[in-house]
């Protein structure tokens, strides 16, 4: 899912699997249960600028939109800051 993507949204990506990667391990969770790849990938492309902007990227139901959506934000913005 992320071959297809630009620079721009591959670093976005990059960063999404890091912030991923870290909530798991804070909560003993695997990474898959967070989010699938193809919906980080999914986020990277879209490039949302806001929790709402989230909604409807498949792979994001209410529970996660609420518990993750500020925090995917922003790794966004730091991402796109980097």
């Amino acid at each position: 899912a992320a071959a297809d993507l630009d620079s721009a949204a591959q670093a976005r990506f990059a960063a999404l699997k890091a912030w991923r990667a870290e909530v798991a391990r804070e909560h003993n969770l695997p990474a898959f249960v967070i989010f699938h790849d193809a919906t980080l990938a999914a986020i990277a492309a879209a490039a949302p600028g806001s929790v709402s902007a989230l909604e409807g990227i498949s792979g994001i139901g209410a529970t996660k939109l609420e518990k993750y959506g500020p925090e995917v934000i922003r790794a966004l913005a730091a991402a796109d800051a980097g």
